[in-house]
């Protein structure tokens, strides 16, 4: 938290333009003090002790409409705590906001000191973001609005408004982000990505496989909603499952297609992988993580999901 408020009062952004709003959500530690005694020095960040915590079905959601409650922009940027943000990224997001943009998402990684001695969890989690971010970006610069994610995200005051907030996704306990970016595209609202460099975000790792899983099936637990929100989110959600899993079914009982269909891929994957490495900078060395990611990932995915759609997942304290 306190690396994150660094991060915030240094922006190159004229600081009496934008405010830093924090939601303590009913924080046990020491957050509180720690904004309290940043707001002695910089008067733009706002505390917001959240109410109703145990009253709603998405805390999240619900600390995130209190905070917009107060604020006074035109834009809302949000972040998580465990985030990073650079000195250039209130200016990098806001900037796209012209002709008429409702929504500017943005690139998020997580922030890994040394490469070589993290551990397996932590690079094959580092793996699987880029390989969702960069299916994200490519999906919103192609105009199919799928997903995106809070730790880098900013909208429109008037947008959010115009869509009722999160009133109509609040009984969703999770998807204060993908979610609501669905209901922007069913209101026909211009969405955009952010390619710049000075808007990337980093996120602290996980520490634990369970805890990958937890955020993981936490995150699956949304796609029944896209029968309703986005049905051709959820169809291309339905086509990745079973191209990632059938190929090693076919093993068994057609070793030829399940050869082909894998070779297929993973030719396309690495073709995704290098256009992405240049677009986001994506060190070289980390690709060669590949051919593990590829082997865990059948039995990652077919956890998480069914996991995701039973919503067998523990929400933060």
């Amino acid at each position: 938290l306190p690396s994150l408020l660094t991060s915030l009062v240094n922006q190159t952004y004229p600081r009496d333009l934008y405010e830093i709003i924090i939601a303590n959500d009913s924080s046990q530690d020491t957050s509180a003090d720690i904004i309290r005694e940043f707001q002695q020095k910089w008067p733009q960040i706002i505390l917001v002790d959240v109410v109703n915590r145990h009253q709603v079905r998405s805390p999240k959601k619900n600390a995130l409409a209190q905070a917009i409650a107060i604020s006074s922009g035109d834009v809302i940027l949000t972040t998580d705590a465990d985030c990073l943000v650079s000195q250039y990224w209130v200016e990098a997001m806001s900037a796209l906001f012209y002709e008429e943009t409702a929504m500017v998402a943005g690139f998020s990684r997580t922030r890994l000191a040394d490469w070589q001695q993290a551990p397996l969890v932590q690079k094959f989690e580092h793996f699987d973001f880029l390989s969702i971010f960069l299916a994200a970006a490519g999906a919103v610069a192609s105009r199919k609005y799928f997903s995106c994610s809070g730790q880098n995200l900013a909208y429109t005051r008037q947008a959010f408004q115009l869509v009722g907030g999160f009133s109509r996704i609040g009984h969703l306990v999770s998807g204060d982000d993908v979610n609501l970016m669905q209901l922007f595209r069913r209101a026909g609202l211009r969405i955009v990505y952010n390619f710049s460099r000075h808007s990337f975000v980093t996120t602290r790792p996980t520490g634990s496989w369970q805890q990958l899983l937890n955020q993981r099936i936490r995150w699956a637990s949304n796609l029944k909603h896209q029968i309703y929100l986005n049905p051709e989110f959820f169809l291309y959600l339905v086509a990745c499952f079973l191209f990632i899993l059938l190929p090693f079914y076919l093993l068994f009982c057609c070793w030829w297609l399940g050869l082909l269909l894998i070779g297929i891929r993973v030719l396309a994957d690495l073709k995704f992988l290098a256009r992405g490495r240049e677009i986001f900078l994506i060190e070289k060395n980390k690709l060669k993580f590949y051919p593990y990611w590829f082997l865990l990932q059948p039995g990652y995915i077919f956890l998480v999901t069914l996991l995701g759609l039973a919503g067998a997942f523990r929400w933060k304290k």
